[in-house]
């Protein structure tokens, strides 16, 4: 019956926002030097956008980052962005992270899928929380009951809540400072409101909501309505944050912030949308919702519309 409940509500949903008119517009018409001259489209999307990004914590990153995070920070667009701490590698030594961190750049740090899988997650936790102390907040795990087998195992919802209530009860004792995030579900159709739905059957409601926030990756209008019943329903109480949002076609970033962002807020009560991403590397999948690409002419290196836009470096 929860399940009818919430595919009614998400109907109703969808049918009000297509009474509303809010569809994803046509690309933005965009100069030869990616410039928009349309005073009407810079004005909306400056005031839409949330300054949040993803970063892809990579060294080869770390001069290009340094100077257009640095522009956004200037220009008043970026507050905080979400970072990586890999199992492994630079994990616990990321000079990006801590490049990131000196700017007084917010982070949110994801917690690498792999470590959930250690028996001594608790360990795993304090030597992250001692290696990164400028984070305040720690997302566990992303998409980890959907994650592509080539980028690492997968875990049922059931099998991650008996991670994260051994996370939370460590974190509650020992590192009171501390706010978790929920892995970000994904998935077509009810699958994420489901998730969630265990999530909150399963013990999440009984943490608390000022320990906890509700993480959604939301790229698809068609994804976005179908949360509305269980957010608005047993996670009403708690705070939902945006960890990945975007297009995959620089030529419609700009009408995605102006369709999308609005109906995060208003749908998922979203209190933050990160962008994904700031850069995605420069070959297929991610390279489209770059920001910025081509790191390697550094300082000439690439610049998206929105971005320009962002920053008026146009």
């Amino acid at each position: 019956m929860k399940h009818l409940k919430y595919l009614v509500l998400a109907i109703l949903t969808s049918l009000t926002l297509i009474s509303c008119g809010r569809i994803p517009s046509a690309p933005t018409p965009i100069n030869e030097d990616g410039s928009v001259s349309d005073p009407n489209v810079v004005s909306d999307v400056k005031q839409k956008w949330s300054p949040y990004v993803v970063v892809h914590a990579t060294g080869e990153a770390m001069n290009a980052y340094r100077d257009s995070l640095s522009l956004m920070v200037q220009k008043g667009r970026l507050r905080g962005v979400r970072v990586e701490i890999n199992k492994g590698g630079a994990g616990l030594n990321n000079p990006v992270i801590k490049m990131i961190g000196s700017m007084n750049i917010e982070m949110v740090g994801l917690i690498d899928n792999l470590f959930l899988f250690d028996n001594n997650i608790e360990q795993d936790v304090g030597q992250i929380f001692a290696a990164y102390p400028e984070i305040h907040y720690f997302q566990v795990g992303n998409e980890i009951t959907t994650i592509l087998p080539k980028n690492g195992p997968t875990m049922t919802t059931e099998q991650y809540m008996v991670v994260f209530k051994r996370i939370y009860d460590y974190v509650q004792q020992r590192y009171p400072d501390k706010v978790l995030l929920t892995y970000s579900t994904l998935g077509s159709g009810l699958r994420g409101p489901t998730e969630l739905e265990k999530m909150a059957n399963l013990g999440l409601t009984e943490m608390s909501p000022n320990r906890v926030i509700v993480a959604i990756n939301a790229y698809s209008p068609d994804v976005i309505n179908k949360y509305f019943g269980v957010i608005n329903g047993p996670l009403r109480n708690y705070r939902i944050w945006v960890l990945e949002a975007g297009s995959s076609d620089p030529n419609t970033h700009m009408s995605f912030v102006q369709t999308q962002y609005d109906k995060m807020r208003d749908y998922l009560r979203a209190e933050r949308i990160y962008w994904y991403v700031m850069w995605g590397g420069d070959g297929p999948p991610d390279d489209g919702y770059s920001l910025i690409k081509h790191l390697g002419s550094y300082p000439n290196y690439w610049k998206s519309p929105l971005y320009k836009l962002l920053t008026d470096s146009q």
